[in-house]
């Protein structure tokens, strides 16, 4: 039988990419790190599940996906117009098939979502997106740790926790409306 598998950092991304393209605009590589990194984090948190296979690393410039930053590495700080493509895209999916692994498509649930991520953090610059997600104690800064742990993975723990709390800040902000 037939497992699905997450979706890689450049299929969240050009999800992106087609959004922004649909209201005339693009993004530049910051902003779908971050956007990628904040779509894969409120899915951890409210579904317990990863939306991507790829883990976040801890860079310099923030949490950053490495499939997704050598995908995009030939932009520079250029927007990126058009979607995006891996070399290696047939290859992996060649490998996924033959080990019974298939990703067609994301499901509706994750399209939803990357929608509402979407709309609830499109508009931010990259500056702003860089500072949600490098701020106070962020699972980016725990692994970071000053530099000491730069290229580390972030690990999906640390990332849901972070969104798990946003989630029960939400909830309380909420309940004071």
């Amino acid at each position: 039988m037939e497992e699905p598998v997450p979706a890689w950092s450049p299929e969240i991304a050009n999800e992106f990419i087609r959004l922004a393209a649909e209201d005339r605009r693009a993004f530049d590589q910051l902003q779908l790190q971050a956007l990628v990194y904040i779509a894969h984090g409120w899915r951890l948190a409210l579904t317990g599940e990863p939306l991507t296979g790829d883990r976040p690393e801890a860079w310099d410039t923030g949490p950053t996906y490495r499939r997704l930053a050598g995908t995009l590495a030939d932009y520079g700080q250029e927007p990126i117009t058009g979607e995006i493509f891996t070399e290696d895209a047939f290859a992996e999916a060649d490998q996924r098939s033959a080990k019974g692994l298939t990703r067609s498509d994301l499901d509706h649930s994750e399209t939803d979502l990357i929608r509402e991520i979407y709309q609830n953090y499109g508009a931010f610059e990259a500056w702003q997106l860089s500072a949600l997600t490098r701020k106070g104690d962020t699972p980016w800064m725990q692994v970071f740790a000053g530099g000491t742990g730069k290229y580390r993975d972030i690990p999906h723990n640390l990332v849901k926790a972070q969104f798990v709390e946003l989630l029960r800040q939400s909830a309380e902000w909420d309940d004071r409306s």
